[in-house]
């Protein structure tokens, strides 16, 4: 597990940067990220502006591991699953529904 952890540590950093530089167009500002356990998540994000990634991410492929940074990070925009919420999402990451069906199928530890 520690392996994992320090792995996802290692990983989750590099695609949160790429994922902040793909929003930054949209007006999202790069906010603070945390690498935490989460029992049903794999991602949250606070209402202190903070994105926080579940480390069993990195037992997802990278397609599943970026829709679930854009998906944080268009709740700093719009903080509900407002329709402009999945407007955003849609927009940023036109194949999320296929790559969030992917990534529910993935096992978790």
């Amino acid at each position: 597990m520690r392996w994992f952890r320090n792995r996802a540590e290692s990983v989750l950093p590099e695609r949160f940067e790429e994922g902040c530089d793909r929003m930054e167009p949209y007006g999202v500002m790069p906010p603070e990220m945390e690498v935490r356990s989460m029992e049903k998540r794999w991602g949250s994000c606070t209402p202190s502006r903070r994105v926080l990634l579940n480390p069993e991410l990195v037992h997802a492929p990278p397609y599943g591991i970026d829709y679930v940074i854009i998906h944080e990070l268009c709740h700093l925009k719009h903080p509900y699953h407002s329709d402009e919420f999945y407007t955003l999402l849609e927009r940023v990451l036109p194949d999320w529904k296929k790559r969030k069906a992917r990534l529910e199928r993935v096992q978790r530890v």
